[in-house]
């Protein structure tokens, strides 16, 4: 198909070169005019279609692909975890974990990471250690 249409371009140049010098030598409205005119149609048409966006003589642009699934969240939610779950983060035991799941229990769920200073034995900076595995 692309072709085609450069042949159809290069065709319409060769008439739009002869009528061009026919209506030059002979310069009347009708025939050479009209024929000049036509050509100039179609060849500008031609390089429109072959030359646009997407069109026949380029490539077409390419169509953005989904985006990538999320990762998977792998941090341990602090609301739904049981205590065995709890202990297999660093420096975690069974007690640790034990009062997590009690003070849970206790006071209610915990609405942010950093609610776990409620928890004996949690301060501040322990909280921070644990800031990226874990979740609420």
């Amino acid at each position: 198909m692309r072709a085609v249409v450069h042949l159809a371009a290069g065709l319409a140049l060769a008439a739009l070169a002869f009528a061009l010098g026919r209506w030059l030598r002979d310069p009347q409205p009708g025939g050479p005019l009209i024929a000049l005119l036509a050509a100039v149609f179609v060849y500008a048409l031609a390089l429109r279609r072959l030359y646009s966006p997407g069109g026949l003589g380029r490539r077409a642009e390419p169509v953005p692909d989904a985006p990538p699934p999320p990762p998977p969240d792998d941090r341990i939610d602090l609301n739904a975890a049981s205590a065995a779950e709890l202990q297999r983060l660093p420096g975690i035991g069974r007690v640790g974990a034990g009062r997590i799941v009690e003070e849970r229990e206790l006071g209610g769920p915990y609405r942010s990471v950093g609610d776990l200073v409620r928890v004996a034995g949690f301060g501040p900076s322990r909280v921070r250690g644990l800031g990226g595995r874990v979740r609420v």
